[in-house]
This record gives C-alpha cells, structure tokens and sequence, in this order.
C-alpha cells in the first residue's frame, strides 16, 4: 500500500503575479518525490478545501503526511489519525510560521512530528506592518469612503508618522523587518520581549523595556510575538494615549479585539488595524478607524514561495528518512511569547 502524502495549503498551487523563477518548484519536489518512489508514495492535492471547516478523520485514511492550512488539528482527531494511535499520519508540515492551530501535545502523544516554516514570509508580512501603520494614521478607509463618494474629507486629520515612539511587542525577524522598513521615518524604537536580542537592540538604538511601559510611551505598537494567547488586553490598551496606532498582523488572538473596538470607538486610542477577517457582526467597523484584512500578510509571491518550498522539504526529507530541520517541539509551545516564531 502507497504512503500518501496529502496537500491542503490552499495557496500552494496558486499562479502567481510576478512568476519569478520558483515557481512550481514545490509541486515540482512533490511530484518527484511520488515518481522516484516506484508507486511507493502518491501526493494528493487537495488545496480547493476551505480550512474552516472541520477535519473528518476519513480524509486521513492511509495518509502518512499533510501540508497543512490553518485547519485544526485538535486531540480528537490526533487521536484517531496519529500514528500511535493505530492511525496513518506521521507528519504535519504546517505551510507557514505560526502553529497555534496544531495541538503539539496531542501531536506528541499520538507519535505526529510537526514542523513549520520559520522565516519564510517574513519580509511580507513586515511590509504589510509598514502599509497598515500607514492606513490607519492615514485614516485611509475614512478618507477613500469620503471621496469615493465625492464628499471632502470628514473628521480630523491624519497622524504625523516621522519622529514618533515605535513600540514593536517581539522582536524575532519579523520585528527587525518592521524596524529596518521604518528607519526612514526617525522613530524612537522601544521593544519588548520575554528574550530581549540585546547586540540588536545596541546595535539599533532599542530601548527594552516592559509591556506597559510600552503602552504607555508608544504612538506606533506593532505585535509580532509568538504568543497563542491574548496579551493586549483592555488593561494594556487603557494605558495607550488618544493617538495611539495599534497594529496586529500577527495572530487575531493577542489582542482583545473588544476592548479594542471600544477604544477606537470611544476615541480612546487613534485606530486599530489587524490581519483577520473581522468576525463579530455585533460590532460594526462602519465610521470607525479600525483596518482589516483576510490574514494576507504572507500572500505575495515571496510569502506563498518560501511557505510552499520550506513545508515541502520538510515532507521530502520526512519521506526519505531524514530528520525535517524545523520540527516545532513541545517545549516551544509551553513558553509562550519566548520569541517571534521567524527569529
């Protein structure tokens, strides 16, 4: 009987904008893979499938590894698909930096290896930081809906960015992105993070200090940490100042999205702008300076190359018999927030 390998990443067979040279070379290793195997091993491409829905654990019959999406993969189903547990699957090969959507401990315990792809849309995703910081100085949806609509400009005007307090929360290879992207506009740089990188930090003039501090102090607070939990909370954004600029385009989670939306609707803080799908239709965005987006941080050719081709690897080497080299382990998934997932 075949090992399958199973494909779900719903980017990996995009056509992309600009076709740069590597394109196609994912499915190109895949498909290699399946041809120098003598019918051993089949991959299955499922990429159409939307990953809000649940995993049945008939899709996993007979599949060995799974180039995963951000669908769950909770204890339930590890215990019926895991390979300790009398199923098939041996690997997830999660197809971006973050694996909050993965019970490591449960992948563990049912014997499933799990990998990521640290770094591999890091550069995207920091210029998706810089244009939202922008956007929501600019007041920019405000400003298009106005005068989309012929109208002149409503409200105040738009935040100054140049010499401003830059508050980055993580300061992993994305974080360094966000700073190297804003150095034009002579921001003052303030950091936290549980492991301050201190020869950057003097190296770049970073002041670290603590979590409220930052709120605080900052105009600008961009997240970047590796925290599946919520770490903005209402008690953090109480201390942010009227022109405050909040940006998430990491996880929707590490922000208190309420509390948020309250701030910017009571004019407590000066916008929000985050990289989810806003889900809550009992708190409307019409009239408010809070910007949002379908999770498209990675979502250039760069971003879906470096997904497709690190996640890739990881399941060519893990069919061969080789160690994958970004296996996620169980430790990481304890320390919360121990560093941005890229660094």
């Amino acid at each position: 009987m075949s090992k399958k390998v199973l494909v779900l990443a719903t980017s990996f067979l995009d056509s992309l904008v600009s076709h740069p040279a590597k394109e196609g070379q994912a499915k190109k290793m895949l498909d290699e893979l399946a041809e120098n195997s003598n019918g051993e091993i089949e991959i299955i491409y499922r990429c159409e499938r939307n990953p809000e829905e649940p995993l049945r654990v008939e899709e996993f019959e007979n599949i060995t590894a799974v180039i995963a999406d951000l669908e769950k993969y909770d204890r339930k189903l590890l215990s019926q698909v895991g390979v300790k547990a009398g199923g098939s699957l041996e690997l997830i090969a999660r197809y971006g930096i973050g694996y909050s959507s993965v019970d490591i401990k449960a992948a563990t315990d049912y014997g499933v290896m799990v990998t990521n792809c640290p770094g591999c849309n890091a550069l995207p995703t920091a210029e998706w930081t810089h244009s939202t910081i922008l956007d929501v100085a600019g007041r920019r949806i405000s400003l298009y809906r106005t005068a989309s609509q012929g109208k002149p400009k409503e409200g105040p005007s738009r935040l100054d960015i140049s010499g401003k307090t830059l508050g980055i929360i993580g300061t992993g290879l994305i974080g360094k992105l966000v700073l190297k992207l804003m150095k034009g506009y002579e921001t003052k740089v303030i950091a936290y993070d549980l492991y301050p990188d201190k020869n950057w930090a003097n190296e770049n003039n970073v002041e670290y200090i603590n979590m409220n501090e930052l709120c605080q102090t900052a105009d600008i607070i961009t997240l970047h940490a590796a925290a599946t939990e919520t770490i903005i909370t209402r008690e953090q954004i109480d201390l942010m100042k009227q022109t405050t600029i909040l940006v998430n385009c990491a996880r929707g989670i590490l922000v208190d999205y309420q509390a948020a939306y309250n701030a910017v609707k009571e004019r407590k803080i000066w916008g929000y702008g985050v990289d989810e799908i806003w889900q809550d239709k009992s708190l409307p965005l019409e009239g408010l300076n809070i910007i949002v987006s379908s999770h498209v941080g990675s979502d250039t050719d760069k971003g879906k190359i470096g997904m497709q081709i690190m996640s890739t690897q990881a399941v060519v080497d893990f069919m061969k018999g080789k160690t994958p080299q970004y296996i996620v382990r169980l430790l990481q998934n304890k320390e919360l927030g121990k560093k941005e997932e890229a660094k």
